[in-house]
């Protein structure tokens, strides 16, 4: 019966819910937003990126919007990845990009 406790513990450790990492968000500034189409566009592509959950743009000037990227803080996501999953004929811009 000793012998058995150790099996049924690493049985438990093998089968016990997988613990994920939390939530990450990231902020930018875009440039280049004109219409809806612009923010269905930038959000189809960034929502591509692995581990992107929810992505939210809000206008914040006349030609100004922030970017919200909401991630399952399984990787990290660099300003260059984001601007580069826009295409580099896009003609959208980050201009800023922080962790939160």
């Amino acid at each position: 019966m000793k012998s058995f406790i150790p099996f049924l513990i690493l049985l438990g450790f093998l089968f016990s819910p997988k613990v994920f990492a939390a939530e990450v968000t990231y902020t930018a500034k875009l440039n280049g937003i004109e219409c809806a189409d612009c923010k269905r566009t930038i959000s189809r592509a960034i929502g591509k990126i692995k581990g992107v959950k929810t992505i939210r743009i809000a206008k914040e000037g006349e030609t100004q919007h922030r970017l919200t990227v909401v991630t399952d803080g399984s990787k990290a996501i660099s300003q260059a990845e984001a601007s580069a999953s826009l295409g580099k004929d896009s003609h959208y811009s980050i201009a800023s990009w922080s962790k939160n």
